[in-house]
């Protein structure tokens, strides 16, 4: 085997050895860390392979002689030259059998560590300290030499080397075992990670070439901590500063390790790091930095404020501010503490839509917070050129007549921006301040018009305060804004806010120095800049810097008035107003205001009664009776009864339109429900009971799962065959372990019937008492990178991915439009007035939508405000198409129908083989719940056998790291059942209950691992708040659930499970029973592609392009994604024996798959491109007369000649000719 080498004291303590073997090359640095170690190597290389001669090229400088790792290095250049500087590297011929234990041993003083016997080994196999990413021992014959030329670090420390003391070297001690994999010169402050740091910082954009030992400071981000094969911890991340950013690495002996080191550096705010730049040709293909030293740094100094005399804030914007502010409330606030303000006012663009935050984080911290708006004021509608205004709520009456205009501002006035007439304002003036705002405002605008002292004395005399602004803010205006030249000097600035002081004093009005702040601090600019430039404007570096200033600070920027005055501006009347505003509160705060309907406690207590007795007989047995009368006592008694009957009536009435409700969420914990009519799940424990004579038998030891598993069998009193039901689920998770927490009824009405079920909200409680729930849109983190790379490319700015995701996080979280929820109903009592609440508006302010949305987003206040939650789902509206088609009442599927539970263990219901379907071993393929390639293969795991499995299995799929590595692997193991593992968060309750651990205990267990809280919650210093572990344990839990509870992160509940499997078992069992109306009803509500050609192929063109979409991978869209779905569906159906027609102008529909000659007729919405409109028209003309020609029907449905050619490639014209006149004489 041929070998070349040779070993290289490189700069900076940095001493390598470089072997090439076979080709390839390997650098190895820090290999050895002292010129002795050299002379040790050359004798042993010389007495193993008779090497008379080392070649050595000696690379040091003078300051090599810094410490390493706290072992001593002595000064290279002490040594004279011709010691280290050699003629080329030698070659030698040394036998394979040659690398053996004892060269790794000796060369690298390893003898404790397991070595390789040789070079080509697997990875698993790799030395302690080497890092994989470092040190590629596992060398590929195909690898490229450049795969390995780069020196890496080796955390190899000769084990005869005696460690220096702390004091002279610093880092980690070494007594001979493996050290941990970062470390750090102690003895110089701030070090985190790594030898002391030497060299002057250089910024990152400077750096455009390989480079060693360079240093950079900034700040780290987009942090990740992976655990490599071998169980290695892998840091990555970037480095970012002002200029750019650098991606780096950083590998650490263990995954624990990494951690470790990963949570120190998500700690640091400001940080200069030292390392190797390296271009990346594999995987980043870009220079990045191999990590080496990290020192933390003293983060910017923050501007404080020490005095007692303070001002107050008077025009200030948050995030809230469409797209054009970046100010957080929570760091506004505590800022404002921090300084000692006396209060803040918060004056966004229009909106008052930070308000409810606001009151929440200033209660916490004790603020007082102004609550205003900066208007867009006009005189009317025919006169609408907008100026600003400025708004403050004084007292409680203002806050409501704010509250007013913000509606009628969106309501009536909204052009582009929510205006407000002046008339408006006069209508709504008591209890509002009002100030004169920026130059937008209408007062400086005609000073800088040059306006008349008599009409600038009447423009100021309408407002209770007038402002000024520092220069800044206003320096774009000594500029012209056609030619961009300068044309005024800072006096020009500087007069106007001298006129606007002269005007105060002759008004006898406060003037005050406002900031108008957009960002918080002065670096902020930039982000606000990247909104702008987004926005269209041009000349962003003339952007003012609006950021909120001390009182120091304001006081020098006014010193040109004098001192006297520019106090006065600046403090003295700022706290005069602050002083004449009332502390408020924008939300109400108590509880819940319910909508009052008259007998509501009494008609729902006795319905609950009257049907509770119909089915389980009168007296109803205990079990039945003292659930009811607990919950109904704790529902009524905290006056939720209104509630539960207003759910009612919403899902008697759909019922009653022949359309089932289906439950989300935990309403099905509770009975009242249950026998209210507004879900079908049963919460009672597993029980028969008689149809006829009322005989029950109920099974509370959790003997069964579910009711649904119970064995079928006769009634033992009369005969008859029993009925089953109950689901085991305590109403603690619905209202709370106490019975007191506001309930949450969320409804899943068909799609096709939720526009009717809003309506007769409407019916119930008044028109102009039903809101819908508004909610607020922010930049989200893709978004902002899209606007970073805009703002970069308009301004010429080459930078790498993680400096723009750097700037994007300053964007993140800034408004830019509204919306709804979209089931959400917000209902005011019709003895209130909804601005007691909250304002109201169009949904992103579009008139034509018809919906009115509350302004605040409907989370801040639905603890005070009704909501109810009437959702479209899929599910009731596939059970009413496959009723319609088949006459059949879902209402008498039995859930322990055998055929249709092998549906979820086999294929066998449906006559096909796992070969047939592409490998799958169930047959759950398009049934809601279950036909995800996720959810298939989790049933083929769990092999379920029981309903109660199947609800199992819906558990395990909603809940996060509750199936991977945890009930998956328990399951397989064997450690236990399926119907042991936790699946949801009722089974943990249920599980400490039964087995008699305290049922708060169990409650709150339950509650902190659904949260993914583990069991015991832990406080900010990492202590557990309980012992809930070691109660488990004295209780003889087994460990393996213990472990389990800890590895979780999110819990559904089992009420929600178990209402969508009994949806998803219906509609299983006509799969079997009606497999074409399954088919009918899947395409047409739930697929999300279809391609008519290809679905009416042949089975093998079909798999063809299932195939082509498969190979696309990651580059496959979500429209190939949903073609793959739809293939698998319509494959399975062919091998079934049933087949797809193209669309026929004669037979098919507009909008659903029918069943027509034995196969399925696709609709007209099924043609590429054609719309709704269009598919309507066809069917609604067809009723009035046939198409005589395929130009009848192009004019009488205005269909394009695209999709007539399309139609016509597809075979939907038959016989039908192209015009009347071929008709005619054809």
């Amino acid at each position: 085997m041929k070998v070349r080498y040779h070993i290289v004291p490189k700069r900076r303590k940095q001493t390598a050895l470089m072997i090439e073997i076979k080709d390839k090359t390997v650098k190895i640095k820090n290999v050895l860390s002292q010129p002795d170690a050299f002379k040790e190597l050359q004798n042993k290389l010389e007495e193993w392979y008779q090497i008379k001669q080392i070649p050595v090229r000696q690379l040091a400088s003078d300051d090599a002689d810094t410490l390493f790792y706290g072992y001593a290095t002595a000064p290279i250049h002490d040594h004279t030259p011709e010691e280290y500087y050699m003629d080329d590297p030698g070659e030698i011929e040394i036998p394979e059998d040659a690398l053996d234990q004892k060269y790794w041993d000796e060369i690298f003083h390893a003898s404790e560590h397991e070595s390789p016997d040789e070079f080509n080994h697997q990875e698993e196999d790799m030395p302690p300290g080497f890092d994989e990413y470092d040190f590629p021992f596992a060398l590929r014959e195909d690898a490229p030499i450049s795969m390995y030329d780069e020196p890496v670090e080796c955390n190899y420390v000769p084990a005869k080397t005696t460690p220096v003391d702390a004091q002279a070297g610093g880092g980690f001690q070494y007594s001979g075992k493996r050290r941990r994999s970062f470390k750090r010169d102690v003895t110089d402050p701030g070090m985190i990670l790594g030898p002391a740091i030497h060299g002057e910082p250089v910024s990152i954009s400077s750096v455009n070439e390989e480079v060693n030992g360079v240093v950079f400071e900034g700040i780290f981000v987009s942090l990740e901590m992976i655990e490599t094969k071998t169980g290695k911890g892998l840091i990555k991340g970037d480095i970012v500063d002002a200029t750019n950013s650098i991606r780096f690495a950083k590998f650490t002996d263990t995954a624990e390790e990494g951690e470790e080191l990963l949570k120190t550096m998500n700690g640091l705010k400001a940080v200069r790091v030292q390392g190797d730049v390296h271009y990346d040709d594999k995987f980043e293909r870009d220079y990045t930095l191999v990590l080496r030293s990290i020192q933390q740094l003293e983060s910017g100094a923050k501007r404080t404020e020490n005095r007692e005399d303070s001002r107050v804030e008077l025009h200030l914007h948050t995030k809230m501010s469409d797209r054009d502010a970046l100010v957080n409330v929570k760091e506004l606030l505590q800022t404002v503490k921090a300084w000692g303000h006396p209060a803040v006012a918060i004056t966004d663009h229009g909106v008052i839509q930070a308000f409810p935050e606001a009151q929440e984080v200033a209660g916490k911290l004790g603020v007082k917070v102004i609550y205003g708006v900066e208007g867009y004021l006009i005189e009317d509608e025919e006169n609408d050129t907008r100026a600003h205004i400025i708004l403050l709520a004084k007292n409680r009456v203002g806050l409501r007549n704010l509250y007013k205009m913000i509606s009628i501002s969106h309501l009536q006035y909204y052009k582009r921006r929510p205006r407000l007439p002046r008339a408006v304002i006069e209508d709504h003036r008591e209890g509002i301040i009002i100030g004169s705002a920026c130059e937008a405002g209408e007062l400086i605008r005609a000073i800088i018009k040059g306006e008349s002292q008599e009409r600038l004395l009447e423009i100021a005399s309408f407002y209770d305060y007038l402002e000024i602004q520092p220069l800044e803010n206003n320096q774009f205006l000594m500029y012209d804004r056609k030619t961009g030249e300068k044309i005024h000097d800072e006096q020009y600035l500087i007069d106007i806010n001298k006129k606007v002081v002269e005007l105060g004093e002759l008004l006898n009005k406060p003037v005050v120095a406002t900031c108008d702040v957009h960002h918080l601090n002065d670096d902020e600019k930039i982000y606000r800049q990247i909104m702008l430039t987004v926005s269209g404007f041009k000349d962003i570096e003339r952007t003012p810097s609006l950021y909120l200033r001390t009182t120091d600070e304001m006081l020098e920027e006014f010193k040109y008035l004098g001192e006297e005055k520019a106090y006065e501006v600046v403090v003295t009347n700022s706290r005069m107003i602050n002083d004449s505003i009332e502390s408020l509160q924008p939300v109400p705060q108590r509880k819940t205001y319910s909508p009052k309907i008259e007998g509501a406690d009494n008609a729902l207590k006795e319905m609950c009664y009257k049907k509770a007795k119909e089915i389980y007989g009168d007296p109803l047995p205990d079990v039945v009776a003292e659930r009811l009368d607990y919950e109904l006592t704790r529902i009524i008694g905290n006056g939720y009864g209104v509630l539960y009957y207003i759910a009612h009536k919403l899902v008697r009435k759909s019922l009653d339109d022949g359309y089932l409700v289906g439950s989300r969420g935990s309403v099905g914990s509770s009975f009242v429900a249950t026998m209210a009519d507004i879900t079908e799940v049963n919460p009672l424990p597993p029980h028969y009971i008689c149809p006829k004579c009322k005989h029950s038998e109920f099974f509370t030891k959790g003997e069964y799962a579910g009711g649904f598993d119970l064995p079928r069998k006769n009634c033992p009193e009369c005969g008859t065959p029993l009925h089953t039901n109950g689901h085991d689920i305590p109403f603690a998770i619905f209202m709370g372990f106490n019975g007191d927490k506001v309930p949450d009824i969320d409804l899943n009405f068909s799609g096709d019937y939720q526009p009717r079920a809003h309506k007769y909200t409407e019916e119930l409680f008044g028109r102009d008492n039903v809101f819908r729930a508004g909610t607020i849109g922010t930049i989200a983190e893709k978004t902002a990178i899209g606007y970073v790379k805009k703002y970069a490319e308009a301004n010429d700015i080459q930078a790498r991915q993680g400096f723009l995701e750097s700037l994007a996080k300053g964007v993140t979280g800034v408004k830019n439009t509204t919306g709804q929820h979209p089931g959400g109903i917000m209902v005011c009592p019709r003895d209130m007035d909804v601005h007691e609440f909250t304002p109201v508006q169009y949904p992103a302010n579009k008139k034509d939508s018809g919906i009115i949305t509350t302004h605040f987003d409907y989370h801040s206040f639905e603890g005070c405000m009704t909501k109810l939650d009437i959702l479209g789902h899929d599910d009731p509206t596939i059970i009413r198409m496959l009723e319609d088609i088949t006459g059949i009442d879902v209402q008498t599927i039995p859930f322990d129908d055998p055929e249709t539970l092998s549906l979820f263990s086999s294929t066998k219901a449906i006559g096909l083989t796992p070969e047939q379907l592409m490998g799958d071993k169930v047959a759950s393929l398009a049934v809601p719940e279950c036909g995800t390639g996720f959810v298939r293969r989790m049933l083929e795991d769990s092999k379920p056998k029981c309903f109660s499995d199947i609800v199992r299995i819906s558990g395990f799929s909603h809940g996060t790291n509750v199936w991977l590595d945890n009930a998956q692997t328990l399951i397989k193991n064997g450690t236990c059942q399926l119907n042991e593992a936790i699946s949801t968060r009722d089974d943990i309750m249920n599980f400490l209950m039964h087995r008699g651990i305290k049922p708060i205990t169990c409650f709150k267990v339950m509650e902190n691992v659904r949260k993914g809280k583990k069991i015991d919650k832990l406080n900010k210093l990492g202590q557990k708040e309980t012992d809930y572990e070691e109660q488990m344990r004295a209780g003889g839990i087994p460990e393996w659930f213990i472990e389990s509870c800890n590895k979780i992160s999110y819990l559904f509940p089992r009420a929600h499970a178990v209402a969508y499997v009994m949806m998803a078992f219906r509609i299983a069992w006509f799969k079997i029973n009606y497999p074409l109306a399954f088919y009918a009803a899947y395409f047409s509500i739930r697929a999300k592609a279809y391609d008519m050609k290809i679905m009416a192929s042949s089975l093998s063109e079909q798999r063809a392009e299932f195939d082509r979409l498969k190979a696309l991978d990651r580059k496959a869209s979500n429209k190939d994604k949903d073609m793959m779905s739809a293939l698998e569906v319509s494959m399975e159906m062919k091998q079934r024996g049933f087949d797809f027609l193209v669309a026929d102008l004669n037979y098919s529909e507009a909008r659903r798959f029918t069943i027509h000659n034995g196969a399925l007729l696709p609709p007209f919405l099924a043609v590429d491109s054609l719309g709704e409109k269009v598919a309507d028209m066809i069917v609604a003309e067809r009723k009035e007369k046939p198409f005589t020609s395929v130009k009848d029907l192009q004019r009488r449905c205005k269909v394009s000649g695209s999709i007539i050619a399309t139609m016509r490639d597809l075979g939907c014209f038959k016989d039908l000719p192209e015009d009347e006149q071929m008709s005619l004489f054809g």
